[in-house]
């Protein structure tokens, strides 16, 4: 089974947005699997940088399409993106001290909050730039 799975009530109605999230899941699963398959932590710690990278690039382009559109609500969707960046560089920095449990910790953190922030914060802003008139790329 797999550990986090993509659904079709995940989507938020905006292509780019959609695959973004898309590939996160993928991530958040090679990340659980890596530390379920007992991989090294240099390799956990590979593959959890490869996450945060996307995880980075991903906000990025959310909130340009904020700016963009001059979204309402950036100030908080952006404070909840600096939270989570916050709270997976303190896992990152644990692993990087030798606590290999944590990165099935944060693949358990990152499937709640990315699971709750499409749901509740995402699909808002996917509305708000359909409103806007920008194309679904």
């Amino acid at each position: 089974m797999v550990f986090f799975q993509w659904t079709d009530d995940m989507r938020v109605g905006n292509g780019l947005i959609d695959q973004d999230h898309l590939e996160l899941v993928t991530l958040v699963n090679e990340l659980y699997e890596a530390a379920r398959a007992g991989k090294s932590e240099s390799q956990i710690a590979i593959t959890l940088q490869k996450l945060f990278t996307y995880t980075q690039e991903h906000f990025q382009r959310e909130e340009l399409l904020m700016e963009h559109i001059h979204y309402s609500e950036i100030a908080e969707h952006k404070e909840q993106h600096q939270k989570l960046i916050d709270q997976v560089l303190v896992l990152q920095n644990a692993l990087s001290r030798g606590r290999g449990e944590v990165a099935s910790s944060t693949a358990e953190l990152l499937r709640y909050w990315l699971l709750h922030h499409i749901q509740r914060t995402d699909k808002k802003l996917a509305t708000a730039i359909q409103l806007a008139g920008l194309p679904d790329l």
